[in-house]
């Protein structure tokens, strides 16, 4: 039976997660290994408080010692066919009766894994509806975690706004942060099963294509901070319109608490229908308006930096756009109750996630990389920092299409090819 150590993890208990789940009406059955095979047992008799499990993931060749592994059906492949590796290898598991993909034989975990080969430590927690079980665990280990949660989101830069915050947070204490594009309906709840009692701070992204979205994120991560870096066209093939975008990165605010905080950019569209949705107060920022200023100051020969409220502060990336960033990034921090001597101990520790703003060394040419995704406004942020890094040398830009823009994207492609001419 694994059991729960001293230490940083964010052990679970499995009978308590087996309650929460029957509290929800969301729990089926419970397997668990007896003899080395599987069998049904009585949740409320049967599990030991020892039995425990420590974050979850949702790949069984990929799990770390005492994760949850998350079945669930996929496009490509239906995770409950690996419910026996995840088994014989002494994981709990969290399984769902919905359907597979068209055409695939149906799977029923109860009568499929009884009398499979199991090590001593696993089981299966069988729910009527695995995600919706995945997210109801997510929001009972997070409601039962006292520390400070920032939440992001905003058509650009909130993956980078993500690190700064998270970053700068480390310089008071231990932070958790969403990991690459964790994200969405299943790597925000993935993400919240990671935190720890040790955990004071965290700092979750939130994504979405369509309104309605960030609202069922948001109630997950419940957080105490809310940061919305600007609204855009993308997505637009599910959002419809930039209202559409406007609206959904506002459901954010709705899941912030009365004494919470949200941080707002008061240069983009759709910042005075978040004022006036918002329920708490508002940092407002911004180049041109907003409570907070900053100013694009960088430094020849010694890197960027940006002037918030008077205080100049470094950056860590090229491009006056995370100089924006880095604004929103500090006045959420500021919110978090974190001092600037703090903040800025962290920040000398940063470091941006992959192809987003990245600089490389290639062929002795300077290459920035920001190749994660791709919508108008940061497009023609990129090629306005690789303007800036060039100077009096030739630059290249190599493009690909942006995608999800709906039936408006040739116009869209047009016009950002025009506004690139311009830029230089």
């Amino acid at each position: 039976m694994t059991e729960a150590p001293r230490g940083m993890r964010p052990w679970y208990p499995v009978a308590q997660a087996a309650a929460d789940l029957r509290a929800a009406g969301l729990l089926q059955a419970v397997l668990m290994a007896r003899a080395g095979r599987l069998e049904a047992v009585d949740p409320s008799v049967d599990l030991p408080q020892e039995a425990v499990f420590a974050g979850a993931g949702l790949d069984s060749r990929s799990l770390a010692t005492g994760n949850l592994f998350v079945a669930l059906p996929g496009e490509n492949v239906d995770g409950r066919r690996f419910i026996a590796t995840a088994a014989a290898g002494g994981h709990w598991s969290l399984a769902g009766l919905e359907p597979g993909a068209e055409g695939e034989p149906p799977i029923d975990p109860v009568a499929d894994l009884q009398g499979i080969t199991a090590r001593e430590g696993a089981g299966v927690l069988v729910c009527t509806d695995g995600p919706a079980a995945l997210a109801h665990l997510a929001a009972c280990h997070r409601n039962r975690w006292s520390g400070v949660m920032v939440g992001i989101t905003g058509t650009n830069g909130k993956t980078t706004c993500k690190d700064l915050c998270a970053a700068m947070l480390a310089g008071a204490g231990r932070v958790l942060a969403t990991r690459a594009n964790f994200n969405n309906r299943l790597g925000v709840p993935l993400t919240l099963l990671e935190l720890a009692p040790s955990h004071r701070y965290a700092v979750l992204e939130m994504g979405a294509s369509a309104v309605g979205h960030i609202a069922s994120l948001a109630a997950l991560v419940r957080p105490q901070v809310g940061v919305i870096t600007n609204a855009g066209r993308a997505h637009l093939a599910e959002f419809g319109s930039l209202d559409g975008v406007i609206t959904g990165k506002g459901e954010l605010l709705d899941a912030l608490p009365p004494d919470g905080t949200a941080v707002l950019n008061a240069d983009s569209p759709g910042f005075d229908a978040w004022s006036a949705r918002a329920r708490c107060r508002i940092e407002s920022w911004g180049e041109r308006a907003g409570d907070h200023r900053w100013r694009w100051c960088p430094e020849p020969g010694r890197g960027w930096a940006v002037e918030i409220d008077g205080e100049v502060w470094p950056v860590p990336l090229p491009g006056r756009h995370n100089g924006a960033n880095l604004t929103a990034a500090v006045l959420a921090v500021r919110a978090a109750g974190v001092d600037a001597a703090a903040a800025r101990r962290g920040l000398a520790g940063f470091r941006p996630s992959p192809h987003r703003g990245s600089l490389l060394r290639w062929e002795g040419r300077l290459l920035l990389d920001d190749s994660y995704n791709a919508n108008p406004v940061s497009l023609l942020a990129a090629a306005e920092a690789l303007v800036e890094l060039a100077g009096s040398c030739p630059g290249v830009a190599v493009l690909g299409a942006m995608a999800e823009l709906g039936p408006q994207s040739d116009r869209i492609h047009r016009e950002t090819g025009k506004a690139l001419h311009g830029a230089g």
